[in-house]
């Protein structure tokens, strides 16, 4: 998988992608979760929904939170910082390691 968590990201697809071009200057957030087995990433709030808490002696009222929902990480490019824009991430190999870079900039993101 392309993403890692704390990753910067931009959303490329549904309901929370930037609308203007002013927005598209910018990521959209970090990236906080990983789900490999379903390919799905949490982006710091983004994708809120609702989520209905029961009552609990931890919780006597009960209530509602937001929370961030995953969502596909096809959905996403990294962002690079350099070119101020979202990129396709490439892979070479360095010293026998195999580590993720942009080829526009050619600058190697660290794990």
């Amino acid at each position: 998988m392309h993403v890692k968590v704390g990753d910067e990201v931009q959303i490329i697809k549904g309901k929370d992608r930037p609308q203007t071009a002013e927005d598209r200057k910018q990521p959209s957030g970090k990236v906080l979760r990983v789900d490999r087995r379903s390919q799905r990433i949490i982006v710091e709030g983004k994708n809120m929904v609702w989520k209905h808490l029961r009552k609990s002696e931890a919780n006597p009222q009960g209530g509602r939170v937001q929370r961030e929902a995953p969502i596909p990480v096809a959905n996403v490019m990294l962002w690079n910082e350099k070119a101020g824009k979202p990129e396709r991430i490439h892979y070479k190999r360095e010293d026998g390691k195999r580590v993720r870079y942009f080829k526009s900039t050619k600058t190697v993101l660290e794990d």
